[in-house]
C-alpha cells in the first residue's frame, strides 16, 4: 500500500470515528429521554393508583374473609366480608357497588395494563346488612352456581349456610357441633363445580368432610394427614378434592374410596401448606403457598418430581393465591409486603416467571377473591377495610 493510500484510509477513519461518536452521543441523549420517560410514567400510574378502586372501612378490628356473589342484577354486584377477632365480636357482611357499564371485550381474556383500569363514576361501597358471629370467621364462600347463587357458607367452629335475599343474611343450615376426638373447628371450605349441592371442609383436627346440601348431613369425613388441616380444593367432578396441611403434604382423595389417597407433592422441610387451589380450567395444574414464604408453587400433576413454576416476586410472607376464573394461565397473589401481584405462568422460561401487574395497599393484603361473571373485579381484605379493584 503507498503513502497516499495510507493517508487516505486514516482520513476515512477519523471521519468513521466522528460519526460514531455522534451516534454514541445521540443514543446517549435517547436513552435518558426514555429514562425520564419512563420514570414520568411510573410516576404517573403511582398518583393514579387510588383511582382504580373502591373502599370500605369497616368497624371490624380485622377483616379476614372475601367473596363475590355469582351473578349481577341491575349492574349491582355484591360481595360479602368476615371478621376473624379472638375474644371479640365477629360479623359476616354483605357489601354492594354499582359497576359503569362494560364495553363487550373478547371472552377469556385479561387486560394488564394498568392504565386501562378505570374509575367509577360512584365509588361508593354500602353495606346492605351484616350477620353477628359466635366465633371467628375462618372462610367465606357464595356458590359459584346460579342454581342457588344467594346461598353463602361459613367455616369458624361449625359449618354455617346462610341464604341472602332482600337484603337480609339469614342462616338456614348448621352442622351439629362435635364432641370427641375429632371435633376441631373448620378451617376453609370449597364448593363443587360440578354439583352445587356438595362442599366440602377441612378441619384442624386432621379430617376433611363433604356435606350434601340438599339432605344437610355429613356424606363423607375422612382422617387426611397426620396434622391440622388448612385447606381443601374439590375437583372438576364431585368426588375428587384435594387437601393440604402442617405435615406439608398435598394429598388427593377420590371419596367413593376414602381409605386411600395419594401424595402429590411434599415440602422439602415438612413446612407447614396454608392454600391451595385447583385451576379448574385446566385441572392438571394446582397451586400452593407455604407457610412464611414469599414464594407461590405451581404444580403440575402430570410431572411432581420438580414445581412446574416458582413465583418469587414478593418480598414478604404469601398469604393467599387464586387462580383467574376461566384462565389456565393467570392468577393472582397477595402478601404482607401489601402488593397483589398478577402473574402469567405461560411463559417459556417456566422457573422465572414475573408478574405482569402489580398494586400496593397501605397495609398487609390478607385475602383476595376474584369476581366471576364478569371477571374484572378484584377484591383483597387490608387490615379493616375491604378494596375491589378493576382490572378490565
Amino acid at each position: 500500500m503507498s503513502e497516499e493510500e495510507k493517508k487516505e484510509e486514516s482520513k476515512q477513519n477519523e471521519k468513521l470515528s466522528d460519526k460514531d461518536e455522534d451516534i454514541l452521543k445521540n443514543l446517549d441523549t435517547s436513552n435518558k429521554n426514555k429514562d425520564q420517560s419512563s420514570k414520568q410514567i411510573q410516576k404517573d400510574k403511582s398518583e393514579e393508583n387510588n383511582k382504580y378502586i373502591k373502599k370500605y372501612k369497616s368497624n371490624d378490628k380485622r377483616l379476614y374473609g372475601i367473596t363475590f356473589q355469582s351473578s349481577i342484577e341491575s349492574n349491582i354486584i355484591n360481595f360479602a366480608v368476615s371478621s376473624l377477632n379472638i375474644n371479640e365480636e365477629n360479623n359476616i357482611k354483605i357489601l354492594s357497588f354499582i359497576q359503569e357499564d362494560i364495553e363487550e371485550e373478547e371472552e377469556n381474556t385479561i387486560d394488564t395494563n394498568i392504565n386501562n383500569i378505570k374509575k367509577s363514576e360512584d365509588n361508593n361501597i354500602k353495606l346492605k346488612c351484616q350477620e353477628k358471629c359466635d366465633f371467628p370467621v375462618s372462610s367465606i364462600l357464595f356458590s359459584p352456581h346460579e342454581e342457588n347463587k344467594n346461598l353463602l357458607i361459613s367455616t369458624s367452629d361449625i359449618l354455617n349456610v346462610y341464604s341472602y335475599e332482600n337484603e337480609k343474611l339469614i342462616i338456614t343450615a348448621t352442622s351439629k357441633k362435635k364432641t370427641g376426638k375429632y371435633c376441631g373447628p373448620l378451617t376453609s371450605c370449597d364448593w363443587s363445580r360440578a354439583n352445587n349441592a356438595i362442599i366440602g371442609s377441612s378441619n384442624q383436627d386432621h379430617t376433611c368432610s363433604i356435606w350434601d346440601l340438599n339432605k344437610l348431613t355429613e356424606k363423607y369425613m375422612i382422617v387426611a394427614h397426620d396434622k391440622e388441616v388448612y385447606d381443601i380444593a374439590l375437583g372438576p367432578d364431585e368426588f375428587l378434592f384435594m387437601s393440604t396441611g402442617a405435615d406439608g403434604s398435598v394429598r388427593l382423595f377420590d371419596s367413593r374410596q376414602p381409605n386411600s389417597s395419594s401424595i402429590l407433592f411434599e415440602t422439602a422441610d415438612q413446612s407447614p401448606i396454608t392454600r391451595l387451589k385447583w385451576n379448574l380450567v385446566d385441572p392438571n395444574f394446582i397451586l400452593t403457598v407455604i407457610i412464611d414464604k414469599n414464594e407461590i408453587f405451581i404444580l403440575d400433576i402430570r410431572k411432581l418430581d420438580e414445581p412446574y413454576a416458582i413465583l418469587k416476586d414478593h418480598t414478604n410472607v404469601v398469604n393467599n393465591a387464586i387462580w383467574a376464573p376461566q384462565s389456565n394461565t393467570n392468577l393472582i397473589s397477595v402478601s404482607d409486603d401489601k402488593s397483589a401481584l398478577l402473574w402469567d405462568i405461560y411463559c417459556d422460561s417456566k422457573k422465572n416467571v414475573e408478574s405482569i401487574m402489580k398494586y400496593e395497599a397501605e397495609n398487609e393484603i390478607e385475602n383476595v377473591s376474584w369476581e366471576e361473571k364478569t371477571q374484572s373485579w378484584i377484591g383483597i381484605v387490608v387490615g379493616n377495610q375491604a378494596e375491589v379493584l378493576k382490572i378490565q
